[in-house]
């Protein structure tokens, strides 16, 4: 067998739907299918206002920009993420000051957050990883009200997952979803920005428009579109849209198989934590949505001999995040920072393949490698 480590479920609606979308449209932004998207975003987030994007990294730049970050301004992000969690504040003439994270949830960590905020700070950038928000979330939210900060979620995992009854991206002053072909809803590239707060919005339109007022030019509120502030063009084509709609309508399916997988990776390694920390479902978590399952393991060169034996049998585990403040831009901007836990896990994690669509015989294969590769060891 070759199992890959992540796959988007697609077929032939998703087929059909891309095809009908090039066949009566020319697939420029805002289209007919874009309006179907923005209102599937809402009802699936829960979210007043969704604008479709084209990644998860221009949703962050768009909202940070929006709320107003500057040169000589903080903004506090985790080191344990991709890059453009920090460059949506770097791209706005930010400092991104990185913090460490929870052992458990790979969360920021209030305490350290909070030892690093200054009188240059002005709001946080969080991730919840694997689409999970940590116990300390609400412990961030308040920290980030006690000092007057905003607080933007980065929730490129998080789609369809719910934490007290509410989808991560939507407590904060915005959210940013990824479609990203790894995630659990995939159209190749893509993104959204969610917020509840209409103001915002109205700003993230023009921004999102290259500074144009195109929108309330197609809700029929002006007779022609200008120029009117800053902006890129961050539109998401409306054939991605079509795609995305399909998508969003099998994410009960996507993530209850992904639920399925995660359920079965737990109790076939239970018994053998002597060398592996699991995944937990964090205090607060009402529905997860699993886009990660990862193996924590005590050491490094257990997790480099289990990436080695897992690649023998092909099968597609991966480590994950390099740290960023770890890496020759961090070093740049930080120094000799040193986040324990951030350097701890991102040194000893694997990631466990997890997709929608896995049959059952791909399944027992990679338990039952991963059992006698973790036994051995």
């Amino acid at each position: 067998m070759n199992i890959p480590l992540h796959k988007p479920l697609w077929g032939k609606k998703a087929e059909q739907a891309v095809l009908a979308a090039m066949r009566t449209g020319s697939g420029t932004a805002d289209g007919p299918h874009s309006a179907i998207l923005r209102e599937k975003l809402k009802h699936v987030t829960g979210a007043k206002f969704a604008l479709p994007v084209t990644s998860c990294t221009h949703a962050m730049e768009a909202a940070v920009a929006c709320l107003g970050a500057k040169t000589g301004d903080d903004v506090i992000v985790p080191s344990f993420t991709l890059a453009s969690t920090a460059t949506a504040a770097m791209i706005r003439g930010a400092t991104p000051v990185f913090a460490d994270i929870d052992p458990e949830t790979y969360s920021l960590d209030p305490k350290d957050v909070e030892r690093r905020i200054t009188k240059r700070t002005v709001g946080i950038i969080t991730v919840h990883y694997a689409g999970m928000a940590g116990p300390n979330f609400d412990t961030l939210r308040a920290l980030a009200k006690k000092n007057g900060l905003w607080l933007v979620e980065d929730a490129a995992h998080c789609i369809g997952a719910a934490y007290k009854g509410k989808s991560p991206g939507t407590f904060g002053n915005a959210g940013a979803y990824s479609f990203h072909g790894t995630k659990n809803v995939a159209c190749g590239e893509g993104g959204a920005i969610v917020t509840n707060d209409r103001g915002l919005s109205d700003k993230l339109e023009i921004f999102r428009a290259i500074g144009t007022d195109r929108q309330a030019f197609l809700q029929g509120k002006v007779s022609i579109y200008q120029w009117v502030g800053e902006g890129s063009s961050y539109f998401l084509s409306d054939i991605f849209a079509a795609l995305l709609n399909v998508q969003l309508d099998q994410i009960e399916r996507i993530n209850k198989d992904r639920n399925h997988i995660a359920s079965e990776y737990t109790k076939a390694f239970k018994s053998i934590t002597n060398s592996i920390q699991l995944p937990i479902v964090p205090r607060g978590m009402t529905q997860p949505n699993w886009h990660i399952y990862a193996l924590k393991f005590r050491s490094v060169i257990q997790k480099k001999k289990f990436i080695e034996a897992m690649h023998e049998k092909h099968i597609g585990v991966s480590s994950h995040y390099v740290p960023l403040h770890t890496s020759p831009m961090g070093i740049r901007l930080s120094g000799k920072t040193r986040l324990p836990v951030t350097e701890d896990v991102a040194g000893t994690l694997v990631r466990m393949p997890i997709y929608a669509g896995m049959t059952e015989k791909e399944l027992d294969y990679v338990i039952s490698s991963a059992q006698k590769v973790l036994r051995r060891m």
